[in-house]
């Protein structure tokens, strides 16, 4: 199921532009056409999995709410991810089940998602810390529903470091450029500078990133500037309208002295 989504991915890329290759320094190429491969590829490789927790959550495994039943469905979607991800169930009362671990000692009811995801509503890009892997993830979950009462939730934890490897590979990022992505709080959700991570914006003690942040978070798309390592770098960016997430490009522009 990975596999098929990389292909997908491939053909979305050259939808977008028509002509792009790996290999194709990003200065051939639109940039604004960049920044769309960079969100829609996201965006489907997000949307793909949210898919998938719909169709599981609606099978009898899943309504059933019973760990055993379900298991190894979970983990047969979980193996066809290859290592991307994790698959959990959550009871109402915030325990839940993972598929590489089983009962967890912890809860999850104290999830800023966790109120939506009981109330009936799907969650899709909330970035946390996984409490089973330590890892930095999106969560994508759905109810599991009998009638109108939430009966529990399937959900997955997609690892955010190796999306970004795979978003940098194909986009084909070149030295000098750069990408991320911020939540709707301004948490990074996705970075790579040039083979060097960034920190997140508030976390660089710089007042122009900060500025730049702000701009971002407060309008749908645009351009910007700021200088990060004694390099000035230009920022075109624009939102997602799945996750709300704003995607970003940066180019180096000129080093300063």
């Amino acid at each position: 199921m990975l596999i098929q989504w990389m292909l997908k991915g491939a053909a979305l890329l050259v939808i977008v532009f028509p002509g792009f290759s790996f290999a194709q320094s990003a200065m051939e190429v639109d940039e604004q056409s960049l920044l769309s491969a960079f969100v829609s590829y996201t965006d489907l490789r997000i949307s793909d999995v949210q898919q998938s927790l719909d169709i599981l959550a609606s099978t009898a495994e899943a309504k059933s709410v019973d760990w055993e039943e379900m298991k190894a469905l979970l983990d047969g979607y979980q193996q066809a991810n290859g290592g991307s991800l994790i698959v959990w169930f959550l009871r109402p009362d915030g325990t839940y089940y993972t598929v590489n671990n089983g009962l967890m000692k912890v809860k999850l009811s104290d999830r800023g998602y966790f109120p939506e995801l009981m109330s009936g509503r799907k969650v899709v890009g909330s970035v946390v810390v996984s409490k089973s892997t330590g890892k930095r993830s999106a969560i994508i979950a759905v109810p599991i529903q009998d009638g109108n009462k939430v009966v529990g939730a399937i959900g997955a934890s997609l690892f955010l470091d190796g999306l970004a490897d795979q978003v940098g590979f194909a986009l084909a990022s070149q030295t000098g450029m750069g990408f991320f992505a911020l939540t709707t709080t301004g948490q990074i959700a996705l970075e790579k500078m040039s083979g060097r991570n960034l920190p997140g914006p508030r976390e660089l003690g710089s007042e122009a990133f900060k500025q730049v942040t702000d701009k971002m978070l407060a309008n749908s798309s645009g351009e910007t500037h700021y200088v990060f390592a004694n390099v000035a770098k230009r920022v075109i960016y624009r939102t997602s309208p799945l996750t709300q997430w704003k995607f970003a490009i940066t180019f180096s522009t000129s080093q300063q002295k």
